[in-house]
C-alpha cells in the first residue's frame, strides 16, 4: 500500500493511521513545544498543565486513528485547536468564582512592565479587569469575552458552543464589550 507523501503532516497522519506507533511518538515530537506554549500561556506551568498536555495528544492520536484527519494542511491547526479547546473546558469546569479571581493562575501570564510602578500599575488593572467579569450578570458574555480574547477561539467554534448565527455573534460580542466597558471605567472612577 502507497502512502502519500504530497506533505509530511499527511504522511504523518497516514502512518498513524496505518498503526505505527514511532509517528505517534515523531507528531508528538513535531507538537510538543506549540501544544505547551498554548497551555501555559492559559494556566501556568503547572500539574494542571502537564494534564491538558497529555489529554490533547491523547485526543489528536485517537481522531487520527480514526481517520477524522486526512488533509495534511489541517494538521497543525488541528493540534492547536484540540490544545485551546482543552484549556477552555478545563476552565468551563472550574467553579465561576475560582477561575476569575485565582491570582496564583495570573501570576504566570507574561507581563513587560520594565520597572516596580509599572509592574504595580499592572496588577492593579488585572485585578480591576478579573472584579469587572466576575461583577458580569451575563455567564455568556463572560464566555464569550474570554474565549475570543483570551483564548483567542475561531467564531465559528463559538458559535457553535453558543448557539449562534455570524450576524448574532456580532451584536452580542458588541453588547458583551460595551457592558465590560461601562464597568470598567465604574471601576476604574471608582478606585
Amino acid at each position: 500500500m502507497a502512502i502519500n507523501k504530497v506533505d509530511g503532516g499527511l504522511d504523518l497522519a497516514s502512518r498513524i493511521r496505518l498503526g505505527d506507533r514511532q509517528s505517534e511518538t515523531e507528531l508528538v515530537e513535531r507538537y510538543k513545544r506549540v501544544v505547551m506554549s498554548i497551555i501555559r500561556r492559559e494556566v501556568g506551568v503547572s500539574a494542571v498543565a502537564e494534564d491538558l498536555y497529555q489529554e490533547t495528544f491523547c485526543i489528536v492520536i485517537e481522531k487520527i486513528r480514526q481517520g477524522d484527519i486526512r488533509e495534511a494542511d489541517r494538521l497543525s491547526g488541528f493540534v492547536c485547536s484540540v490544545a485551546r479547546n482543552r484549556v477552555i473546558k478545563y476552565f468551563q469546569r472550574l467553579p465561576r468564582h475560582e477561575s476569575l479571581t485565582d491570582t496564583k493562575e495570573a501570576a504566570h501570564l507574561p507581563h513587560h512592565a520594565s520597572n516596580p510602578l509599572e509592574q504595580l500599575l499592572r496588577k492593579e488593572n488585572a485585578d480591576i479587569v478579573r472584579q469587572v467579569l466576575k461583577e458580569m450578570p451575563n455567564e455568556r458574555d463572560i464566555q464569550l469575552l474570554l474565549r475570543y480574547y483570551l483564548a483567542e477561539d475561531d467564531k465559528e467554534k463559538i458559535c457553535a458552543d453558543l448557539g449562534l448565527t455570524a450576524l448574532h455573534f456580532n451584536r452580542v460580542l458588541h453588547r458583551a464589550r460595551a457592558r465590560y466597558r461601562e464597568l470598567y471605567e465604574q471601576a476604574i472612577r471608582g478606585k
